[in-house]
C-alpha cells in the first residue's frame, strides 16, 4: 500500500472514531440522572436501615466488584492466572537469575528506600479500598512496581536475596488465589454443615440466607465482610503475577542457553 493510500485510510479511521465518540457523548444522560440499576447499588451498598442487600462497604465500586458482581471479578482473576501460566509455559526450563552490578550507588540506595514506601502504599490501597478508591488489582500492580524498581536498579540477582525468585513467586501467586477460593466456598461449606441456605461468595446475610462475614472488625473498624481479605488475596495474586512476567521477560537468550 502506497503512502498516500495509508494516509487516507488513517484519516478516515480517525474521522469515523471521532464521530462515534461525539455521538456517544451527545447521548450521555443529563447531570444528576441515575439509571435504575445504578440507583439500586447506590441506595443499598451501605444502607444501615435496610441491610437486606447491603455490601457493608461505603465504597460502592468495591461493593460492586466483590459483592454484587463478585463472580465476574472472580472469573477475571482466573483469566489473569491462566494468562500468567501461559506466559510461563513459553520458558521450557527454570530461569537462572544472575547478579549484575545494577545501577549507581545513589540509585541503588534510593531504590531501597522507595521500595518500602511503594510496598506500603500497595498494602494501604488494598486494605482501605473498602472505604476509598483502590483495590486488590491496583495494589498488586503497585506492588509489582516495587519489584520492578529492584530489578532495574539492583539487578535481577538481588531478588533471591530478598526471598523472591520464580518458584516462590509462583507459590505466592497460587496462595493469593487460594485465599480468594477459600473465602468463596466457605459459605457453601457452612450451608452443607448447617443445612441452611448460603451462596458461594456470599458476603453479608440475607433474610433467606443467614450466612455472613463480619461487617466490622473491633469496635469501629470497618471490615466490609469478606472484602478486605479477598482484596489482599487479589493483591498478592496480581503482584506476584506481574513480577513473574517481568522476571521472565528480562531473561536474555544467552542466559537461557546457560
Amino acid at each position: 500500500m502506497s503512502g498516500w493510500k495509508g494516509l487516507i485510510l488513517g484519516i478516515l479511521f480517525i474521522a469515523l472514531l471521532s464521530s462515534i465518540l461525539i455521538y456517544a457523548f451527545l447521548g450521555y444522560p443529563e447531570l444528576g440522572f441515575v439509571r435504575p440499576l445504578g440507583e439500586f447499588y447506590l441506595f443499598n451498598t451501605f444502607n444501615f436501615e435496610n441491610q437486606d442487600w447491603w455490601s457493608a462497604s461505603p465504597n460502592a465500586v468495591t461493593g460492586l466488584l466483590w459483592d454484587y458482581r463478585g463472580y465476574d471479578t472472580l472469573y477475571e482473576t482466573m483469566v489473569f492466572y491462566v494468562g500468567i501460566v501461559a506466559v510461563a509455559m513459553f520458558f521450557e526450563r527454570p530461569a537462572k537469575l544472575k547478579k549484575t552490578r545494577g545501577m549507581t550507588i545513589i540509585v541503588r540506595a534510593t531504590s531501597r528506600l522507595v521500595f518500602v514506601f511503594v510496598l506500603t502504599s500497595a498494602i494501604a490501597i488494598t486494605i482501605f479500598s473498602v472505604k476509598t478508591p483502590g483495590g486488590g488489582f491496583q495494589g498488586g500492580a503497585i506492588m509489582a512496581i516495587a519489584y520492578i524498581a529492584i530489578l532495574v536498579s539492583l539487578s535481577r540477582g538481588f531478588l533471591p536475596k530478598m526471598g523472591i525468585d520464580l518458584e516462590k513467586a509462583h507459590i505466592a501467586k497460587i496462595l493469593g488465589l487460594a485465599l480468594i477460593t477459600v473465602l468463596t466456598i466457605i459459605p457453601v461449606l457452612y450451608s452443607l454443615a448447617s443445612g441452611s441456605l448460603a451462596y458461594a461468595l456470599q458476603n453479608q446475610p440475607k433474610a433467606w440466607a443467614p450466612f455472613g462475614y463480619p461487617a466490622f472488625l473491633g469496635l469501629s473498624s470497618l471490615s466490609g465482610g469478606l472484602i478486605i481479605p479477598i482484596q489482599l488475596g487479589e493483591m498478592i495474586h496480581v503482584g506476584m503475577g506481574f513480577t513473574i512476567m517481568f522476571l521472565l521477560l528480562t531473561i536474555s537468550d544467552k542466559e537461557e542457553e546457560e
